[in-house]
């Protein structure tokens, strides 16, 4: 039958283990309200219908909501994260570093986010709900700071691991490869980061950049991120 056929498909078997993540339900729910973002930007600059606009307001706000309901207990696991990475004395001093202010300060601004979400909710009152929201945008910013920090620093490292496997008279394929391959995430992380990085810079006002700019950033960084979800899940 066709609906056994649809059931039982492996690529439906692989949506169902890819929406059965909760990572990969948030980059679906982010591309959406990334794009609502874009989408209420390009109505107010062509002077779209009101209430067309006001429907897609409302799409951008309520699955923000549902994000950062979602988040809700992560800065724990960015603690964690930092804690792990601070105890590897083993590793590379720069990148032990970079990834301990990456997840503190990641931390902090899920923290932070919590908040203004429970303030959002009325059952806490923020006195100054402006400076958490400021500081939300700022300790998101130093996180993305020290992951690209981080990331051009690896990949001068890899680079030069690259070259000095490449120059040996008998090649080390694997090696080679598996070099490449840390690359090409390395450098992937790197453009997610510069994506993002326009979210917090406009939240500042440090740079003018327009509403559809920081929704189109956050549509292309959050289907970068469903499709990488979506090869892990395979």
């Amino acid at each position: 039958m066709v609906a056994d056929a649809l059931v039982y498909h492996p690529t439906a078997a692989h949506l169902l283990r890819y929406l059965d993540t909760t990572i990969g339900r948030d980059k679906l729910m982010r591309l959406v309200q990334y794009f609502a973002r874009f989408y209420a930007a390009y109505l107010t600059r062509k002077g779209g219908d009101k209430t067309t606009l006001a429907v897609w307001r409302g799409i951008m706000s309520q699955f923000s909501t549902a994000r950062k309901i979602m988040r809700i207990g992560k800065p724990l696991q960015h603690l964690k994260a930092a804690g792990i990475a601070y105890d590897n004395k083993t590793a590379d001093a720069v990148l032990r570093y970079t990834a301990v202010g990456r997840q503190l300060a990641y931390s902090a601004y899920l923290t932070v986010d919590t908040l203004l979400f429970v303030h959002s909710t009325k059952l806490v009152t923020l006195k100054n709900p402006e400076l958490a929201q400021r500081l939300y945008y700022q300790f998101w910013l130093a996180g993305i700071f020290f992951s690209v920090s981080g990331a051009v620093y690896k990949h001068v490292g890899l680079s030069k691991r690259e070259a000095s496997l490449a120059k040996q008279a008998e090649k080390d394929i694997v090696a080679i490869k598996k070099v490449r391959v840390e690359k090409s995430a390395n450098s992937t992380q790197f453009v997610l980061d510069l994506l993002d990085s326009s979210i917090p810079i406009a939240g500042l006002q440090l740079v003018p950049i327009d509403e559809s700019v920081v929704g189109l950033a956050g549509m292309v960084s959050s289907l970068i991120g469903a499709m990488a979800q979506w090869k892990v899940t395979a």
